[in-house]
């Protein structure tokens, strides 16, 4: 398993992977049993049941991905539950608003009276916000679309905080690389100043100057509601390649560049805005997006997503990250004997690497149920947590604006590992 050469932050590798294994051995033997806490919420209630709160953006600027994490969660809980496999998922979704508000904390003060796993939240900005609050009580944090590299050695009370999605290091990598590749020698990035945007904008950075290119950068407040002159100031040096970082303020950073000229085949895009401008929107044909997580082989699966939805989706960004953050918590719970906090988060790296692949809740369970150590990979790709809660490889897809109407098309995907 690669190791994150980081400060560690969960304890000794060899101490928690043992204590996982004999966990394997005598689950076939224990049977599955909801664990009060003393210093948090009873997690389950009765037996076999696993309660599980989800934080996602219901509104502000990231609303628009809230249609696809709540599918996602509920899509992954059916299949628990079909899997008849001895644990019964129940699920309750809150909103964590916009990472200026307290509405994420106000949610996770909730749900922690009841569930021993939270799924999010959305934003870094509001998952540091709920961290503390959620791991004092020993309940489990797992985001699927966390990416700061400041989590990498957040304090989380001996290792409750975990993340599907992969650390900007990796996307910001890759995203690096394909600019260079494309021939920009010039590059201005403008981002948002929080959590999120700095630690994604250091990784690109630091990526297109190891190819060569220099690099200016323009940082904007998250809450302002008028960027155009971060913007203006950003394409002042006409750059080779534009790289935004932001939620929906890229809305109106779109319409400052159509007003300069700007030539949209020069913007750079990522996670958090990538699927942000619709068809009637301003086109921006010709634009690049970076996006964690594979595309290839996925159509079955997002289907069902946008089944579970019952509407159209405007982007299903982050998608296999949550389905597979929740069915890695289920396995957690199924290997350890428990639905507690405590139980889920001592197994949850064995369940993720070097044990027999299995691609299902269903078939890993089968595997579990046998004393068998799993491996589970899913629709986001193998998994294989470290010691400190992160994927230790990701893929990273391309996508580019391919007409007037705004619709992406799939260009190429790449696998990225932690150096």
């Amino acid at each position: 398993m690669t190791r994150s050469p980081i400060p560690q932050k969960k304890g000794s590798a060899f101490a928690r992977r043992s204590a996982q294994l004999v966990a394997v051995g005598v689950v076939a033997a224990v049977a599955l049993t909801g664990c009060a806490k003393s210093s948090g919420g009873s997690g389950s209630g009765d037996s076999g049941t696993l309660n599980m709160g989800a934080v996602f953006p219901q509104t502000g600027t990231l609303s628009f991905m809230a249609p696809t994490l709540t599918a996602g969660f509920e899509l992954a809980a059916d299949d628990i539950n079909k899997a008849d496999a001895g644990i019964t998922v129940n699920t309750e979704v809150k909103d964590e608003g916009d990472s200026t508000t307290d509405t994420a904390l106000t949610a996770a003060k909730s749900l922690i009276e009841k569930d021993s796993v939270i799924i999010g939240a959305a934003s870094s900005a509001a998952s540091k916000n709920i961290i503390p609050t959620v791991t004092k009580r020993q309940v489990v944090e797992i985001s699927p679309s966390n990416t700061s590299p400041d989590f990498t050695t957040i304090d989380d009370n001996g290792g409750y905080y975990w993340r599907t999605a992969p650390s900007d290091l990796l996307q910001g990598k890759s995203l690096g690389g394909q600019i260079i590749k494309d021939g920009a020698k010039k590059v201005s990035i403008i981002y948002q100043n929080d959590t999120y945007g700095s630690g994604l904008k250091d990784a690109v950075k630091n990526a297109v100057e190891a190819g060569g290119a220099t690099v200016e950068e323009v940082s904007f407040d998250p809450a302002a509601k008028d960027i155009s002159s971060e913007t203006q100031k950003a394409i002042a040096d006409d750059p080779d390649a534009l790289v935004a970082i932001s939620f929906d303020q890229f809305k109106g950073m779109v319409q400052t560049l159509q007003t300069a000229g700007f030539d949209f085949s020069k913007l750079y895009g990522t996670d958090g805005n990538n699927g942000i401008m619709k068809e009637g929107d301003i086109s921006i044909k010709g634009a690049t997006f970076s996006q964690p997580g594979p595309y290839e082989g996925l159509d079955d699966f997002l289907n069902r997503v946008k089944e579970k939805a019952g509407q159209d989706l405007t982007s299903t960004v982050y998608a296999p990250e949550v389905y597979d953050a929740t069915i890695v918590a289920a396995l957690a719970a199924l290997q350890g004997g428990a639905t507690d906090g405590t139980t889920i988060k001592d197994n949850l790296q064995s369940v993720s690497a070097d044990g027999t692949k299995c691609t299902s809740f269903e078939e890993c369970a089968k595997l579990v149920k046998d004393g068998t150590d799993i491996d589970y990979d899913g629709f986001s790709g193998p998994i294989d947590f470290d010691d400190n809660g992160d994927v230790t490889k990701a893929t990273i897809s391309f996508y580019k604006v391919s007409d007037a109407s705004n619709k992406t098309s799939f260009e190429r995907q790449e696998e990225v590992t932690a150096d």
